[in-house]
């Protein structure tokens, strides 16, 4: 994972770090692209936007797939979570994204592709490791999208003229957190928040 992005990597796996708090924000288990991956995500928003006026557009370095969303953790719980992940066994490919769709009642906009038998292994390896350190997620059915666009006003669906391809590696427990200009950022549990 590269650290042009937003979201760069601990120095350390499975590194964690003081914090001030008994409660962690906002915690999920993602999938982050890299830069290459980011641009051409970023670069299909920002065409699509221009057929929605009014829509917000995912900043690049938050191009995530969310494989659980867990919700706020205490330290030592997300500690465990880290450490579950980092013991997943790393088994990477490539997840082609070749399509644009949407989530028409959350008036969201999404790149994404037909069902990839591996992306839902990953997150059953994922999904069973949170059952067996007994952390709480919210359990609705998998979907792989990338969200590109909110507050749209209608949603179509097209495939994308040329597909993007995704080097998947490996899924991270990532903290959701506000930063001092009240934008959200994103950060790998373990790795310093940006000033």
């Amino acid at each position: 994972m590269s650290t042009c992005q937003g979201f760069a990597p601990a120095s350390a796996t499975g590194a964690s770090r003081p914090h001030n708090s008994t409660n962690v924000s906002r915690c999920f288990v993602a999938l982050f692209p890299d830069c290459a991956v980011c641009e051409k995500l970023d670069a299909v928003a920002i065409e699509v936007q221009k057929n929605h006026p009014g829509s917000r557009r995912t900043q690049p370095e938050q191009l995530h797939l969310t494989l659980a969303f867990i919700g706020p953790l205490i330290e030592q719980r997300a500690n465990q979570v880290a450490q579950m992940l980092d013991a997943i066994p790393a088994d990477p490919f490539c997840w082609t994204l070749d399509r644009v769709g949407g989530f028409e009642r959350a008036r969201v906009l999404w790149a994404g592709s037909k069902r990839e038998p591996r992306l839902i292994a990953l997150t059953r390896l994922v999904r069973k490791g949170l059952d067996a350190v007994a952390v709480s997620y919210d359990r609705k059915p998998f979907s792989a999208h990338v969200t590109l666009l909110r507050n749209v006003t209608h949603v179509p669906a097209f495939l994308l003229a040329t597909p993007i391809a995704w080097h998947v590696t490996r899924p991270f427990l990532v903290v959701s957190e506000r930063g001092t200009n009240g934008e959200i950022q994103y950060r790998r549990w373990g790795q310093q928040p940006s000033r």
